[in-house]
């Protein structure tokens, strides 16, 4: 299987030490070497971390690692690169990414965050200055990516392709629907990655804590999928509350291409896949509907989603 084409981003000038990757990891499973075995999900992620690091390491950008338990052979990679490790307090990713963000504010020179997962190689190698530039020309405070149509449908799982596109429609037709997000603009929230400015008032957005609040047990109906510690927080909830305060947020459309290998081991691996996509999906809506309400009535008592 052979990866799409795309044609290279035209590098523009910035000062690359003004750039900050941020990203978390926990490959437990990892091991030194080639692996014919697609199956072993931590090997095939964490081969391609390790190339998006080189990546930024190249660029001359800042990476900050924030791990959670990674086998010893890992970890000694990223010693060997010097790079800033930090280790997982908690055991939520949205603890790490709070963690990993706040580490990266005081991080001399920075101006722009990029938190993204680790396996996109791509993002990268190709997609920073095009990602960076509105945040550095202050035409835009925090910057979401968005996939190229055609890259999106052609190198991802088809069902991993479906039920995000499925997301992403409904979670933009709820933003429509409460007025948040202008009916003809629609964001690639599900992607995962989000560039922002590093400025107190923004930095705050992806800092806050939002937890779930239950009255009643057991759960049932939709709030059984609610855990924004889970994706929701310091990831998606940060741009939701931007856009509602009306703070400049800006889609990119970028030529991504899902790595090969990591398509290849969803696809040996699509049952726990497709649960854990479907999962995800319903957990975000619900989170999202929940969190509207905080934002409209923060005082509410009822409020299931509150900021701890």
């Amino acid at each position: 299987m052979k990866e799409p084409k795309v044609t290279p981003i035209k590098e523009l000038e910035f000062d690359p030490k003004s750039i900050v990757i941020a990203a978390t990891t926990r490959y437990s499973n990892w091991h030194r070497g080639k692996s014919l075995d697609l199956s072993n999900t931590d090997k095939v992620r964490g081969d391609l971390a390790i190339q998006t690091i080189d990546e930024a390491i190249k660029h001359n950008y800042t990476v900050v690692i924030n791990d959670g338990g990674s086998s010893k052979e890992f970890k000694e990679e990223l010693a060997k690169r010097g790079i800033i490790v930090q280790t997982r307090i908690g055991e939520s990713r949205a603890t790490a990414r709070r963690q990993l963000i706040e580490y990266c504010s005081h991080v001399p020179q920075a101006k722009v965050i990029v938190r993204m997962e680790p396996e996109k190689v791509l993002l990268v190698e190709n997609c920073i200055p095009q990602l960076a530039d509105p945040i550095l020309r202050d035409e835009a405070d925090v910057v979401v990516p968005k996939r190229r149509q055609d890259l999106f449908s052609s190198s991802y799982p088809d069902y991993m392709y479906k039920s995000e596109t499925y997301a992403n429609k409904k979670y933009n037709d709820i933003l429509h629907e409460f007025g948040i997000l202008p009916s003809e603009e629609a964001f690639d929230f599900f992607f995962g990655p989000v560039v922002f400015s590093n400025k107190p008032n923004i930095l705050k957005l992806f800092l806050e804590n939002f937890e779930v609040r239950l009255e009643k047990e057991p759960v049932i109906g939709a709030r059984k999928y609610l855990d924004p510690q889970d994706f929701s927080n310091p990831q998606i909830l940060g741009i939701v509350k931007a856009l509602y305060m009306g703070i400049k947020v800006k889609s990119i459309v970028i030529p991504f291409v899902y790595p090969i290998t990591q398509k290849e081991n969803e696809l040996i691996n699509k049952v726990s896949f497709m649960q854990k996509r479907k999962r995800q999906k319903w957990e975000n809506l619900d989170d999202l509907v929940e969190f509207i309400k905080y934002l409209n009535n923060p005082k509410e008592p009822h409020n299931v989603l509150v900021n701890k």
